[in-house]
């Protein structure tokens, strides 16, 4: 009977120090809902990878794409369906910039919206 309790209470004790050290220590923290690699997107890259990501208020889409001189990142920051600001870093051998795009110019909302078509709707609908 002892042996018996003993053992619960271990399990407990164990249990209870896992779940406190799980817990996120910041709860505004972003989090990523989804991710891919290797998607189909203009430019076409080597390697890519699309993240969806939830912000406390609203939800970015990084994409990287891997070239053979560089990279590039793009961050797409949106709620809900209206698209908030964008854009891209690229780090390669040539150059190294910052472009800032257009959120209201319409070939950057088709490439926006195509992005998004990647993401399930289910975590689409947690930036809303």
């Amino acid at each position: 009977m002892i042996r018996t309790q003993v053992l619960v209470s271990t399990i407990l004790i164990a249990s209870s120090i896992t779940a406190c050290t799980t817990t996120p220590t910041n709860p505004n923290a972003p989090v990523v809902l989804e991710q891919h690699k290797n998607i189909s997107a203009e430019p076409s890259t080597k390697h890519n990878l699309a993240r969806l990501i939830k912000q406390t208020d609203n939800c970015v889409i990084e994409f990287t794409g891997n070239f053979e001189t560089g990279k590039a990142t793009e961050h797409w920051i949106f709620k809900g369906d209206q698209l908030i600001s964008a854009f891209s870093n690229i780090d390669a051998e040539v150059e190294n910039k910052q472009t800032v795009f257009d959120p209201n110019d319409a070939e950057k909302m088709k490439n926006f919206e195509l992005l998004k078509k990647n993401f399930k709707t289910a975590n689409l609908e947690k930036c809303l």
